[in-house]
């Protein structure tokens, strides 16, 4: 059950126009599954869609805000409709629609635990229920840049060579990323970046990056340690945050990659 997919035919009159939701809401979700004292009342799976009603309803209801100052409040809440993909315990998915409203009283059971990830180790996006986040389509091309930027310059680091080992030995060269290029990102073709010349050249795409942190399924601790090792993550939890939302989102990601390693909790991504 997801929380954030909305019909492409089915918005109220009264919502913001389709095309806006589909560019805020197409993304790629994860979870840091860390167990927590709000897991031992809320099962998992109920609570990732519960945080999404809650999301999702706070974000539109200050889109909304953006776009018309004087609506009021009333107005927002119960005049403002979205259709929520459901499945059912067949598997099937159907559209039920929702106001803003019914998504906060939805998402109600779960404000009182809110407290309980002021000090999570597990909070990676510094908010409420922080160990559930996403990263917004579709992907700029500034982060396909930065991702490749943070490869090491030097072609016989011996992180960068175990990196190019890797891609190669579990056949990791992008295809199923550029496959979806049309939907979900902004580039047609992904960035490469080379090191040598010649016969000895060697690159890596960005498409083959993504590929493997975000295409490759479910990240276990042992993948997440050392996709912080190839990728020098080690940094990324200090670092300044970048200009660009997307990048922060990635940067965001990176952090439950390292964290996931350092708290062996497994990363569940669903794009």
């Amino acid at each position: 059950m997801r929380a954030d997919e909305i019909s492409s035919h089915r918005i109220s009159r009264r919502a913001l126009a389709y095309v806006l939701f589909r560019k805020i809401f197409m993304s790629a979700d994860y979870v840091l599954k860390f167990p927590c004292e709000v897991r031992k009342d809320i099962p998992e799976e109920k609570l990732v869609v519960l945080v999404g009603y809650m999301n999702l309803a706070e974000h539109l209801m200050k889109q909304i805000r953006q776009q018309d100052p004087s609506v009021s409040t009333d107005t927002i809440l119960n005049k403002y409709e979205v259709h929520v993909s459901q499945t059912r315990p067949d598997g099937t998915r159907h559209q039920i629609p929702m106001t803003i409203l019914e998504l906060l009283k939805a998402a109600q059971p779960i404000r009182e635990y809110r407290a309980h990830c002021n000090d999570c180790r597990a909070n990676i996006s510094d908010t409420a229920f922080g160990c559930i986040a996403k990263i917004n389509y579709p992907i700029r091309s500034e982060v396909e840049e930065w991702l490749l930027r943070r490869l090491p310059d030097d072609v016989n680091d011996p992180e960068l060579a175990t990196l190019f080992r890797f891609l190669s030995d579990l056949d990791i060269d992008g295809a199923h990323v550029d496959a979806s290029r049309s939907n979900i990102f902004e580039l047609q073709q992904g960035l490469v970046r080379r090191w040598g010349s010649g016969s000895q050249q060697k690159q890596i795409s960005s498409s083959q990056l993504i590929h493997m942190l975000l295409f490759g399924g479910d990240i276990a601790p042992p993948q997440a340690n050392l996709y912080t090792r190839l990728l020098g993550l080690s940094t990324v939890l200090s670092e300044a945050h970048p200009p660009s939302s997307n990048i922060e989102q990635f940067k965001t990601f990176m952090c439950a990659t390292v964290m996931a390693g350092r708290l062996n909790a497994r990363i569940s991504v669903d794009y």
